[in-house]
């Protein structure tokens, strides 16, 4: 009995707060809005920051699986971007600071996840708002899967592709096409001996088709752009530290869990690239040169395929694969020049 009565007091004052409570979605001026998105058993967290009177909202699709929409949140996206704009940070099913029990992995759900957060930004917003897609890594996959869905692209104002991964087997077959070549020269340059050949050794004698290459591949990338010193290391600000502090333990949980239930499996099936002639949309490319990752030929890739006629590709020259992090001043003042004009 003293169980019951003290949930039902509980309960009673919750709902007193709620009750007091504001709506969490701001229309005018400066929003800082945190709510979440609930897809069966997902409780995904979802915060809206910037200028809602500029009705131009960035919506970043993250990396991973099992990343962190909020680790893109750093000092410098809050003073060039939200100043001017809205940018919409959504940890996806399985990642970040998302909660709950269980779920569908399938990549369908993902594509359904995105059109109804759409939906509800729209809904809450206004339906003038314009919509941007941004997507980085796997993001960059989960960005064009939706658009080349049905009328999806009706949703949104363009797309922005930031060193995307739409073509996994692509990225895998360049990946290591690029360990191989740079690899080489810094052997020759007698740079990283040790480190280098491993690399060099293991892509000359493997091939790069597969769940277990693409991810060795994957993992040398990443060591690749910590040993390449033409990429300007990116400095970690109290704010970055802080996002990463708060979001450690169900980031790692997360992404544990993204691992074990491969989500990102049937991307191999799905490459995207046979359907990009469907996008119409004013598309923004941004990649670093040395993007050992995602490479920048895959950028390539979508001005072949793509079915719009406004397309911009820009290159930066001491970026690895997030050159937000490693170039963010002309990053941002690119991004939101374009955004400006579109």
């Amino acid at each position: 009995m003293k169980k019951f009565v003290k949930h039902v007091l509980v309960t009673v004052i919750s709902l007193i707060f709620w009750g007091c409570e504001k709506d969490p979605f701001t229309l005018s001026g400066m929003a800082e809005d945190h709510f979440f998105l609930k897809s069966g058993n997902q409780h995904m967290p979802i915060t809206v920051a910037g200028n809602v009177d500029s009705k131009k909202f960035i919506f970043i699709i993250h990396g991973g699986p099992g990343g962190n929409g909020l680790d893109y949140r750093d000092a410098q996206i809050k003073d060039l971007v939200e100043k001017e704009f809205v940018v919409v940070y959504w940890d996806q099913r399985f990642a970040g600071n998302t909660q709950g029990n269980g779920g569908n992995v399938d990549i369908t759900e993902f594509r359904k996840d995105i059109k109804n957060l759409l939906l509800l930004l729209s809904n809450k917003y206004g339906s003038d708002i314009e919509i941007y897609l941004l997507g980085h890594s796997w993001g960059g996959f989960l960005a064009p899967y939706f658009l080349v869905d049905g009328d999806n692209q009706k949703m949104v104002t363009g797309w922005i592709q930031v060193g995307g991964a739409h073509n996994y087997n692509l990225n895998d077959s360049l990946t290591r096409e690029m360990l191989i070549y740079y690899g080489e020269a810094e052997l020759a340059a007698g740079n990283n001996a040790t480190d280098w050949n491993e690399i060099v050794d293991w892509c000359k004698e493997n091939g790069f088709q597969g769940a277990e290459n693409s991810s060795k591949l994957n993992q040398f990338a990443h060591s690749a752009e910590e040993l390449f010193e033409d990429i300007t290391v990116p400095e970690s600000s109290p704010d970055f530290k802080k996002i990463l502090a708060d979001a450690r333990l169900s980031k790692w949980s997360n992404e544990i869990t993204s691992g074990s239930k491969k989500i990102d499996g049937p991307t191999f099936q799905n490459p995207n690239s046979d359907q990009l002639f469907k996008v119409k949309l004013p598309t923004l490319l941004l990649w670093g040169k040395y993007d050992f990752v995602c490479p920048a030929e895959l950028a390539e890739d979508i001005e072949k395929n793509i079915g719009s006629s406004d397309v911009k590709k820009i290159i930066y020259a001491t970026s690895g694969h997030s050159p937000m992090m490693n170039e963010p001043d002309k990053f941002w003042a690119d991004l939101v020049e374009w955004v400006r004009i579109h």
